[in-house]
């Protein structure tokens, strides 16, 4: 069996969410988007304060119980704060507000 890399897998990654090909949803969890595959495997991006205050982001992935099978950090791969805000705006429908916000201020004043 092919080894696969983490490398391979935030490639893989990064181009879907770019592409909005990753139906990313919100949780439960301020700051944390998932998307299922499968029924089998579920990504899980998380948002967390780091000790010197700035951010470090974490991308899980999880098996059908919920274990953690592997964790990357943005310690790992700079792309990941990228991708985390990829899936964020599509999770909370950000272009879909920001278009409405600019219909409404195209509106005619009366």
């Amino acid at each position: 069996m092919p080894k696969v890399t983490n490398q391979q897998l935030v490639n893989t990654l990064y181009a879907a969410t770019y592409e909005d090909r990753i139906d990313w949803q919100p949780t439960g969890e301020p700051a944390a988007f998932t998307a299922s595959f499968g029924g089998k495997w579920t990504l899980v991006f998380h948002r967390r304060l780091a000790s010197d205050g700035g951010y470090v982001t974490l991308l899980e992935l999880q098996d059908t119980e919920g274990q953690v099978i592997l964790v990357i950090t943005s310690f790992d791969d700079e792309r990941l704060p990228e991708i985390y805000e990829l899936a964020r705006r599509h999770a909370l429908k950000i272009d879909e507000a920001l278009a409405d916000l600019l219909k409404e201020i195209d509106k005619p004043q009366g």
